[in-house]
């Protein structure tokens, strides 16, 4: 039976973070960890189907609403979804995951994932210290985005804004519709109360933008195993980026699973069940049964 946990960290910034675990029947001897992020403007438990499923099979999942979603602080309206600093993002997973692992045994494989920009995140987690880490999912990730006509006049001024304006929701968003070719997936999520639904703030728009710049510079750096799912109908976030990274990550062990015409939200959609089970499978294969002690 999977047993669901609700707590708080606080991190360096002396935020109350809130995170969830789905925790597996053999609780201390799970077959992996994996630590999930969630998207930019969304919140951890939208994920609770997918992150039961996993626990099912023995999987111990751990995550978290980033700072300023969800119920995470700041909740002041004029902070939520607020980036000052993408690092700061990155700090919170790191000292979560450390805090975490000293639950377990050091020998228990610990995998990094995220979706949109979480997948952003796991990636510069994983690059910061790849001997702890047994493996990286990308879900629809975020290692760049589809460029609009606004988007590319906006960047070369981006610093400026971000300085001058870092509250101001200035940077268009993606239409919503752009989420799921299921309807009721887009509607599910625009009238979550804890979704951040509208336009990015200009210092959050600029602080995601210094992520993917320094992702492209390191991503060759990359050579833990690596599974990356990504709809070719994804209009939010790059394809083109993603298959990038794969291309020039060192990993030997690398896979891409595409879903033909498939939109944003996979673990959302119509293949939910299908990128589910892929991503389940993939860290079943990656987790090998621990080898019994005399």
């Amino acid at each position: 039976m999977v047993q669901s946990e609700r707590s708080t960290f606080t991190n360096k910034r002396k935020q109350i973070i809130s995170t969830v675990a789905y925790l597996p029947e053999n609780i201390r001897r799970p077959k992996a960890l994996l630590f999930f992020h969630h998207g930019y403007g969304e919140h951890i438990g939208r994920y609770e189907r997918v992150h039961r499923d996993l626990a099912e099979a023995g999987i111990a999942v751990y995550g978290y609403d980033h700072h300023g979603h969800g119920l995470s602080e700041p909740k002041d309206p004029r902070d939520r979804a607020l980036v000052g600093d993408f690092n700061n993002l990155v700090d919170d997973s790191e000292d979560f995951a450390r805090l975490i692992r000293q639950r377990y045994s050091p020998d228990i494989p610990c995998i990094a994932a995220g979706q949109s920009m979480g997948g952003l995140i796991a990636t510069h987690l994983v690059l910061r210290d790849q001997s702890t880490w047994a493996g990286l999912i990308l879900c629809s990730a975020a290692i760049d985005v589809e460029w609009t006509l606004v988007l590319r006049l906006q960047a070369p001024i981006g610093g400026l804004l971000a300085t001058l304006l870092p509250r101001a929701q200035i940077v268009p968003a993606v239409p919503l519709e752009n989420l799921s070719n299921d309807p009721e997936v887009v509607k599910h999520f625009a009238e979550d109360p804890l979704n951040f639904v509208g336009d990015l703030r200009a210092r959050t728009a600029n602080e995601i933008l210094k992520g993917f710049r320094d992702i492209q510079r390191k991503e060759a750096l990359l050579k833990v195993p690596i599974l990356a799912i990504h709809g070719t109908a994804d209009k939010i976030t790059s394809y083109t980026a993603v298959k990038r990274l794969l291309a020039a990550a060192a990993s030997k062990d690398k896979e891409l699973r595409e879903f033909p015409e498939g939109y944003h939200e996979l673990l959302m959609g119509p293949e939910k069940e299908e990128a589910a089970r892929t991503v389940k499978e993939w860290i079943l294969k990656h987790s090998p049964e621990p080898e019994a002690k005399l």
